[in-house]
């Protein structure tokens, strides 16, 4: 097991950037059934971009479905981690309309 999964816990508090070349948003996710981020404040962020990768060790990439790129709108609020995330052993959420966002993350199952 990997330092990211070894010390993950749900509740735990992440910070999404703008770009999916670094760990910091990265959260395990294919042991879990479902997760929520929730988020206080957007700074100025607009929009997550789901990224996911098999390994801290590689590079994240886009998550699909249906051909389009996975997408959540940013407000302050509680968001499920899309279905489409399902079986992705590592999330990065990535961020757009601003540099860094602050997020808990939950995860159950």
């Amino acid at each position: 097991m990997n330092e990211i999964a070894r010390h993950f816990s749900p509740g735990t508090v992440i910070t999404a950037s703008s770009t999916a070349a670094t760990t910091a948003g990265m959260f395990p996710f294919g042991r879990f059934g479902g997760a929520c981020v929730m988020i206080g404040n957007t700074n100025s962020c607009t929009q997550i971009d789901w990224y996911g990768t098999v390994s801290p060790d590689v590079t994240p990439q886009p998550i699909y479905s249906d051909g389009a790129a996975v997408t959540t709108a940013v407000t302050v609020g509680v968001h499920p981690v899309p279905d489409a995330c399902f079986a992705v052993n590592f999330v990065v959420p990535v961020v757009t309309g601003g540099t860094t966002c602050a997020m808990t993350v939950m995860a159950k199952g």
